[in-house]
């Protein structure tokens, strides 16, 4: 019985093995895949930063030899299912006149990847050229069919002969007018060509990139990075290059000298054809509009223009000004013109802004699942006007609803939600005493370059929800802010709140429900009532995007309910004194400080170490006892140890195991969090991702006084003993603008004692591990 399921199977797949070829042309093969290229002649160079160069070079020819065969896994050119859908598809119904047999072809089916569509002498050919673009003059590659048992499929198997590598020389720039060379030199220090590196068409193309965008921001608006060419002589001495940049003869006078900016004109058009007739004139500013006065403030775009008359001319301020006047949002297309004044160095400018519509108008709709167990849809619908105010403001008001019900034991427990929230975002700074338009001078009348690296926001939001539970209870929840975003430099960017609410008040209740909090302290602390002011700063850096080992610092500093707390102090009521009111309501008072680091080490073009460390505290004082319950860390989950489900670690020797879902949500939560993860990614194959990581943490209060063991230790040895542990690998599907991950976490240290000793204390494997789903890197 055993051997003729066997046979039946083996029958199956001759048969789906058939079907993918009964359509090949004679005297034609399959491609199903390459083997994996092979590399040879690979030397050793005492050159800087050889390795790095073979990698991309590496990643480069590997691009130009790659070819998806049909059933192609993730994209990979190396990798296939045994049977294909599309193609069986495609032989089953191409051809057919019926109107179901032509929508399954063009719906469903793919034309099977034939060897001459491959043209493997000619991907040969592209490598080829890729290795002496890459500096290997004396490289080849080459290439053979490698045949499967059935005689229409065929493997392709790539050699790669990579010989000796050519490294410059000599870099010479010349025939360039003095002034041009002066800058030239000054910049040497940045070049992307120099002695004793590899010689790449990619880095010579990057420095005339460069010498065309210094001199672009220098005034010289009419020169272009094809004025210049290299010479190169590979003859004079063995594997070396001396290059010499050279400018062309012949070249028109206009791009050999600088250009100064001149008169401005501005146009505000509803439309692209909209004929202006009104303007305003200031010295060299002409601002050209329709009607009594301009449809939106002059100095919205005025004052994101990097560009001035009598400066000279600066790409670099040109593409500064079209992003920051983009940014703003309230224009459709913005167009630069540059015009030259006959027999002069003056470039007279023209900006053309084309407003967007005025309004939109949207509806969302979301379904939610929360880990406490609740799933339910929730709708939203809203509109936005831009240019509110005439002055870029961007105003937006929505109307939403929710409907949830509870899973388990609460499942009665269902409610609903609906409520609005109203937002305004201005492309300025508003504060008392700070002026947005006001020009900062140096001691010599000159003025100093913006605060700003793009254009700052204030950002303001109200909104206001009531939840309601038949049966049960109604609440009230209102939330407030006033937030400004700025960027001081390409790299850091800062948010200050100076004023959070959120205000948390139960207008009614019933018995039942009172009946139910008694057995249920998850609902008690998560429906209590609050109040929290807060005031928040947050800081963000990135390195640049040319750092090899870029690092992500965020620090967010919080504090809640100082000022009120100073301000019933004036009205004799001690600072440390608790149960203080507004609104009814007794307000939070604490300070909450949270960090988070990120570093990447880029091993190769394929392959990354990612480290991250996490960690924050909060400190209550004052008029609370205790911070809201939103307000405290947690760790286990998809982000941070994942080896553990969310809110199933600590606080500190806890041990949460029988607490129960609820239970445990409410309870191992805590003060502190300290959180390390390191994480190796590397690509699979097609656009499928690895990893392999080992996480480490835990939360802790400050003391045990609400929970046993809870308390942050005392001793290293504790604090090692009491950090959870676990390891994983993880699968990441990146689809370009999403990344789909699995990861698989296995547990090696709990950190409370369990029933085996010694550190790796896991009892068994069964419960010790955890897999999650999501959407993104964990960090």
């Amino acid at each position: 019985m055993r051997r003729s399921k066997y046979l039946y199977f083996t029958m199956a797949l001759c048969l789906a093995s058939c079907s993918m070829t009964k359509n090949i042309p004679e005297g034609e093969q399959l491609f199903t895949g390459l083997t994996k290229i092979a590399y040879d002649d690979a030397k050793d160079y005492d050159v800087k930063a050889y390795d790095e160069h073979l990698e991309n070079t590496k990643a480069e020819v590997e691009a130009a030899l790659a070819t998806q065969p049909n059933g192609s896994l993730f994209g990979s050119s190396y990798y296939t299912a045994p049977w294909s859908w599309h193609l069986w598809v495609y032989n089953t119904f191409s051809g057919k006149e019926s109107p179901f047999a032509k929508w399954m072809t063009k719906s469903f089916g793919r034309a099977p990847v034939l060897m001459s569509h491959v043209n493997p002498a000619l991907r040969s050919s592209v490598a080829r050229s890729v290795l002496r673009n890459n500096g290997f003059f004396r490289g080849d590659v080459t290439y053979e069919l490698v045949p499967s048992k059935n005689p229409k499929k065929s493997k392709i198997g790539y050699t790669i002969h990579l010989d000796s590598l050519f490294t410059l020389d000599t870099v010479n720039y010349v025939n360039f007018p003095p002034a041009i060379q002066t800058l030239i030199d000054s910049t040497r220090q940045e070049s992307l060509i120099k002695s004793e590196s590899p010689f790449s068409i990619n880095n010579l193309d990057a420095e005339r990139l460069r010498i065309s965008t210094l001199l672009r921001n220098n005034g010289y608006y009419y020169y272009n990075s094809g004025y210049a060419s290299y010479l190169a002589d590979t003859f004079a001495i063995d594997n070396k290059v001396q290059l010499r940049f050279q400018l062309a003869e012949g070249l028109p006078d206009a791009a050999l000298h600088k250009w100064y900016i001149g008169n401005v004109d501005v146009n505000f058009r509803k439309s692209a054809r909209e004929v202006l007739s009104d303007s305003i004139k200031r010295r060299s500013l002409t601002i050209h509009f329709n009607g009594k006065k301009s449809p939106i403030m002059p100095r919205v775009v005025l004052r994101n223009l990097s560009l001035r008359s009598r400066q000279e001319y600066s790409y670099e301020k040109y593409m500064e000004s079209a992003s920051r006047i983009n940014a703003t949002g309230v224009f459709f297309s913005t167009d630069f013109q540059f015009t030259p004044r006959p027999n002069t160095d003056t470039l007279d400018l023209r900006l053309n802004c084309t407003f967007d519509k005025p309004y939109d108008f949207y509806i969302e709709g979301n379904a939610i699942g929360r880990t406490s167990g609740r799933y339910g849809p929730e709708a939203r619908i809203g509109i936005t006007r831009r240019n509110a105010f005439h002055a870029g403001e961007k105003l937006d008001l929505n109307l939403h609803g929710a409907y949830e019900w509870q899973s388990g034991a609460d499942a009665d427990m269902n409610s609903y939600q609906y409520g609005a929230d109203v937002s305004i975002e201005f492309p300025r700074i508003i504060a008392p005493f700070y002026k947005n338009d006001r020009v900062r001078r140096d001691k010599n009348g000159r003025p100093i370059r913006r605060r700003f690296f793009s254009t700052p926001t204030t950002f303001v939001k109200v909104s206001s929800d009531v939840v309601r539970r038949p049966n049960y209870y109604k609440m009230h929840i209102v939330s407030g802010e006033w937030t400004y975003r700025w960027q001081s430099s390409a790299n850091s960017r800062h948010e200050f709140s100076p004023l959070t609410i959120k205000y948390q008040y139960m207008n009614s209740h019933t018995e039942k429900f009172d009946s139910v909090v008694t057995y249920n302290p998850y609902l008690a602390a998560t429906m209590e009532d609050y109040f929290v002011p807060k005031m928040r700063y947050t800081y963000l850096y990135t390195s640049p995007t040319t750092k090899r080992h870029p690092i992500r610092w965020e620090l967010t500093v919080e504090e809640s309910g100082n000022l009120l707390s100073v301000w019933d102090a004036v009205f004799g009521r001690p600072f440390n004194e608790q149960g203080k009111t507004l609104f009814k309501t007794p307000y939070s008072q604490f300070l909450r400080l949270e960090t988070d680091f990120t570093k990447t080490w880029t091993l190769s073009s394929s392959s990354r170490l990612v480290g991250h460390l996490s960690g924050g505290f909060i400190y209550n004082y004052g008029n609370s006892s205790e911070a809201p319950y939103s307000e405290y860390f947690y760790a286990g989950g998809a982000n941070t140890i994942r080896a553990f489900g969310v809110r199933s670690i600590g606080p500190g020797a806890l041990d949460g195991s029988g607490l129960g879902r609820q239970l445990g949500y409410l309870i191992q939560i805590g003060e502190m969090k300290l959180v390390g993860n390191l994480e190796y990614r590397t690509k699979l194959f097609g656009n499928l991702n690895g990893a392999v990581f080992l996480d480490a943490g835990n939360v802790w209060d400050f003391d045990d006084e609400f929970v046993e063991n809870g308390g942050f230790p005392t001793t290293l040895k504790d604090l090692v003993k009491q950090t959870a542990v676990g390891t994983g690998l993880g699968l990441r599907y990146d689809m370009g603008f999403l990344v789909i991950r699995l990861d698989w976490g296995l547990a090696l240290h709990y950190p409370y004692p369990t029933e085996k000793s010694g550190y790796f204390n896991v009892p068994s494997f069964k419960n010790a591990h955890t897999l999650h789903f999501a959407v993104g890197y964990p960090f």
